[in-house]
């Protein structure tokens, strides 16, 4: 009898949602670590198991056989909380593990004034939380190095899908204002390729890797909202400048830095093809979605 795929997830947030329910769709055994165990519910809702973060004997029991394992989780005052907390069990257990997998972000390059990024270009992070996810992933491959266990690390552009798009704020009604910052353009990835992706590459025959997991068509916010506004037949959104009090010290640290994330050894290497190659067909599968209910 052909044994299942068993995914264990670190973290249940906007991402592991969408792991948890295309992955059990496939069949595959996912477990879901959280803190917070009001998630529990709608973890089991998903056709996943939840477990607590700190549950060390439910844990060990899911090394009864192989895995591969999956963190969302960020960085936590600056180290990995996974590695942190479970690197020695992962050592005592590491044959049972088939990979390990961290999502990390694209804002590890730092600035790079608009020019194109690749997996190979040098990490030169200015902002804390970025230099922070720097030490989670080299936290990560180290623990893979020291398991010889296959560690790979995606960088995610910005992460957009159902339920977390201009398309859905503007359904909902929402205050939408935008910073008009001519020429700064940013990548994205749907939430669905990054399941896609990873479903690969833990399936992948290949050892550790980088992937940037990242859309074909930078662009600017003010594009993107403006597509989903025309998709809508709604007004374009006030626009403001970065100097504006109602932009979050949050919103304006995105704008002190600028790059290109390329994809071509996604796709090249990994062979992965995007359902999704830019904001346009992604937003206008969100679009058709909301209309059908």
């Amino acid at each position: 009898m052909h044994k299942k795929n068993r995914l264990l997830i670190f973290g249940f947030g906007y991402t592991s949602k969408f792991l948890c329910h295309k992955l059990a769709k496939k069949n595959w055994q996912v477990f879901c670590i959280t803190r917070v165990s009001e998630k529990f519910e709608k973890i089991e809702s998903l056709n996943a198991t939840p477990i607590g973060f700190n549950d060390e004997e439910k844990i060990k029991r899911i090394f009864d056989e192989d895995l591969y394992i999956l963190s969302t989780a960020p960085p936590d005052n600056g180290k990995d909380p996974i590695v942190e907390n479970y690197g020695t069990l992962f050592k005592k257990y590491n044959k049972r593990i088939k990979s390990l997998g961290y999502l990390s972000t694209t804002s590890v390059y730092g600035d790079k004034k608009g020019e194109w990024v690749t997996e190979d270009t040098v990490l030169e992070p200015n902002l804390e939380r970025s230099i922070s996810r720097v030490d989670a992933e080299n936290s990560w491959i180290k623990c893979g190095e020291n398991l010889s266990v296959k560690t790979t690390i995606y960088r995610l552009a910005g992460i957009y899908g159902p339920g977390r798009s201009l398309i859905d704020r503007f359904i909902g009604n929402e205050a939408i204002y935008i910073v008009d910052k001519p020429g700064h353009l940013f990548n994205r990835i749907h939430v669905e390729d990054i399941v896609g992706a990873v479903e690969m590459a833990m399936s992948s025959q290949s050892g550790s890797m980088i992937f940037n997991l990242s859309d074909d068509l930078p662009a600017t916010q003010l594009d993107v909202a403006k597509f989903a506004a025309n998709l809508l037949k709604k007004n374009y959104p006030e626009t403001v400048t970065l100097k504006s009090d109602r932009v979050s010290e949050m919103a304006r640290s995105f704008y002190k830095e600028e790059k290109k994330v390329s994809n071509k050894k996604l796709k090249n290497e990994l062979g992965y093809h995007l359902i999704y190659p830019s904001f346009k067909e992604g937003l206008l599968a969100i679009y058709k979605n909301s209309k059908e209910f």
